[in-house]
């Protein structure tokens, strides 16, 4: 490691009782790798005092939120800005517009007056920030070693004499991640801690004139790295159990958003065929509306209720074509079922199907193309799903206890009867498919002999 401690910073106790923002409560929201590091960012925020915080790759926003907090509470003039694509990635995973609109619900109203979320690829930003402006940089794009490294020298002209780079997933080897590597060799050039929790946090001093609270700060964790880092484990603690799940009171209410895929015969299932619609599902009973691009007449329609596990109804399902066209409901519902996620439960009242779900992604298939046939034309088409949310399982700590192992093995049981029934469904619609064919062949055979006998 470069030396870089001063006379004054040497001689300068780092009293973490000085900094009582580290005590803070966050809001969070999935998911939450990075919440055991809150505190921390808490007090880097309060030792830096950043005029400018950038963050690279931001998701559902948690690190970025907590940042933003801590310039409220501390009155301090910064501007902070998050860059991402919202898009997902590789190691993220893909993801759908509607964690960029949830974050941003959260976010303009609390912060929008000195925060910006920017919608862009991280080299594409670069050109809105000046050279040396930088005092707070933290990388958690794509986690190979190429691309942080990309993103630490394309950013570096950006960062000003007094900045710190943080580094998240410094911990984390498996899947191609690389920022411990990289790491590594920043710590050859630059005064580095490390926070081997939550996935491992690295912090570089990387700036000439970094503040003295924080290299003091660096200093305590030169001499005795264990004591430090056992103490922000233990104020991790109190916000992530050991399972990485957040503690309660700081999880912060999700949006129940219901989604309606559509796919020709051909197709698959993806987030470029899909229109959402937020919900209110302590209505019980909705008819959630939806409008297909123009021109789209699919073969087959999926909804997905929530983002949650529970119980779910579909009483019918209605399409219009075209502003003008007559609404008709979709009839033999429930023999049009395709792929089921989650297990079919006996009907009650006016339903047409019932299943309850273990998992973050209950859906219902069903085929609508011989409903639709050559009707569409260039218009748009209305679809309206009458959804009963029997219940809906939002609570953190619910999820939690459908971990424990009684209900570990009663998910398994029923994920296994659903393969079974979907395989099932699928088998008979094939079979189906093969009859109409033999029947085909068959007429078409007995025409071609009665044609033959009448000459």
């Amino acid at each position: 490691m470069r030396s870089r401690w001063s006379e004054s910073t040497m001689s300068r106790d780092f009293r973490l009782e000085e900094h009582p923002v580290v005590l803070m409560t966050p809001s969070v929201v999935p998911p939450f790798g990075w919440v055991g590091h809150i505190p921390f960012a808490y007090l880097a925020v309060d030792l830096l005092r950043p005029a400018c915080i950038v963050e690279l790759g931001t998701h559902s926003g948690n690190s970025y939120l907590a940042m933003c907090q801590a310039v409220r509470m501390l009155a301090l003039p910064s501007r902070c800005f998050a860059i991402d694509t919202w898009q997902g990635d590789s190691h993220a995973s893909h993801y759908t517009d509607q964690v960029y609109q949830s974050l941003r619900a959260r976010h303009d109203p609390r912060y929008g007056d000195f925060s910006q979320l920017l919608r862009s690829r991280f080299d594409d930003a670069l050109e809105h920030f000046a050279d040396h402006s930088v005092d707070l940089l933290h990388i958690d794009g794509l986690h190979t070693y190429e691309a942080v490294k990309h993103d630490f020298e394309t950013w570096l002209p950006k960062l000003s004499d007094k900045a710190v780079v943080l580094l998240h997933d410094t911990a984390v080897v498996e899947r191609g991640f690389g920022v411990r590597g990289f790491f590594e060799e920043l710590s050859q050039r630059y005064p580095c801690f490390e926070f081997v929790h939550s996935n491992g946090l690295g912090v570089v001093a990387v700036g000439a004139n970094v503040p003295e609270p924080f290299m003091a700060f660096l200093q305590q964790g030169q001499t005795n790295p264990a004591a430090l880092r056992a103490f922000f484990e233990a104020l991790a603690s109190n916000l992530v159990d050991a399972n990485g799940h957040a503690r309660g009171g700081i999880h912060e209410p999700q949006p129940v958003v219901c989604h309606l895929y559509y796919r020709g015969s051909d197709e698959s299932y993806d987030d470029a065929r899909r229109v959402s619609a937020e919900v209110d599902a302590s209505e019980g009973l909705l008819d959630v509306q939806f409008q297909l691009p123009p021109g789209i007449s699919p073969a087959y329609l999926r909804i997905d209720p929530a983002d949650f596990p529970g119980v779910y109804g579909l009483q019918q399902v209605r399409l219009q074509v075209g502003d003008a066209g007559p609404s008709k409901r979709l009839e033999r519902l429930e023999e049009r079922l395709g792929h089921v996620e989650g297990e079919l439960l006996p009907r009650i009242g006016s339903q047409c199907v019932r299943f309850a779900s273990f998992g973050n992604d209950p859906y219902i298939e069903f085929e609508v193309g011989s409903a639709l046939d050559d009707t569409v034309g260039g218009a748009a088409v209305d679809v309206t799903a009458r959804v009963e949310y029997e219940i809906v399982i939002t609570e953190p700590s619910m999820h939690r206890l459908m971990e424990r192992q009684a209900l570990v093995d009663m998910r398994a049981l029923s994920q296994t009867r659903v393969e079974i029934q979907n395989m099932a469904r699928e088998l008979t619609t094939r079979l189906a498919g093969i009859d109409k064919s033999i029947e085909g062949l068959a007429k078409r055979s007995l025409w071609y002999w009665l044609r033959r006998w009448g000459r």
